[in-house]
């Protein structure tokens, strides 16, 4: 048989069980009798089931009742909960996120992002994809990441990018050029005469550093690039003596071997910016994860010299 009951009346109906009476459990509900009657009647009648033995003393359950009390109970819980979940999610303060992000902004920003994000979040589930630009960008497309962030602004976007994704710029990351110790007192304007540069490898999706050194040192006969897949891997080069390299402050850390100077101003800072899919639902958790961002940029501004 259909039955159309709902919460409200499992809800009535142990009520009345534990006040042993309708009467008082309308008091305590703050209703009046009749609603509450005509509720647990119209259980009954759905159910075709008695679920109350009706006496001079009250009320109390019958075997049917007894079992609807436990499985109602347990069914009240389970709404509650869910009722708590989705408030929760609502408020960006739980769910799963699914991000992408470049390796030298995880250094560079995420790190405290996420430390910033999960403290006024902790129920929330973050899985990050250490992975390229290039790859970021296929997995937002793709749906499989909910956002990506990227050591490159909107105007080094291919076509294809500015089209399919929403962005918004966070944070410029300064540039310093990484030199070997020994030649650190050399003066090369523009920095022409530096030699081999040790560069990020060209990706396609995003015009970059590859592309700015070749157009300022095309007249430089001494200009020669080795492209690595991380800035890391460029200071070890740079340590050996094989060339120079733009990297940050905070990957290079404190070397013996390295000195950093002032880049070339063609060389700008690298722009961290946040991307999502185009059309796609910011949820409460992404609005979050974007305002934990914000908070750690505007802080990084404040701080700097």
């Amino acid at each position: 048989m259909h039955t159309g009951m709902d919460f409200r009346q499992l809800e009535y109906f142990r009520a009345v069980v534990g006040a042993g009476s309708v009467s008082q459990a309308a008091k305590n509900l703050g209703m009046t009798q009749p609603p509450v009657s005509h509720a647990i009647a119209k259980l009954e009648r759905e159910l075709g089931v008695r679920l109350l033995e009706r006496t001079a003393k009250g009320v109390h359950p019958t075997q049917a009742g007894l079992h609807l009390l436990a499985t109602g109970e347990r069914l009240i819980a389970d709404r509650n909960r869910v009722v708590e979940t989705l408030r929760l999610m609502g408020e960006g303060a739980v769910g799963d996120l699914h991000l992408g992000v470049e390796p030298m902004v995880i250094n560079e920003l995420i790190a405290d992002v996420l430390a910033e994000f999960l403290e006024q979040a902790p129920g929330a589930r973050v899985s990050l994809a250490d992975v390229t630009p290039d790859v970021i960008v296929q997995r937002i497309l793709a749906g499989e990441l909910d956002m990506g962030c990227i050591p490159f602004g909107p105007h080094q976007f291919a076509g294809f990018v500015a089209d399919g994704c929403d962005w918004r710029p966070i944070l410029d990351i300064p540039i310093k050029l990484a030199v070997p110790r020994y030649r650190a007192a050399e003066s090369h304007p523009g920095g022409r005469g530096w030699g081999r540069w040790i560069l990020p490898a060209r990706i396609p999706a995003f015009s970059g550093m590859p592309d700015a050194a070749e157009k300022a040192l095309a007249g430089d006969p001494s200009f020669g690039a080795l492209e690595v897949s991380t800035p890391q891997t460029a200071l070890a080069f740079v340590a050996a003596g094989l060339g120079v390299a733009p990297v940050t402050e905070r990957i290079a850390g404190r070397s013996d071997s390295v000195a950093l100077l002032d880049p070339p101003s063609w060389l700008p800072p690298m722009q961290a910016t946040l991307l999502w899919k185009r059309g796609s639902e910011v949820t409460p958790l992404m609005r979050r994860w974007i305002e934990a961002t914000r908070t750690i940029a505007e802080h990084r501004r404040a701080i700097a010299p």
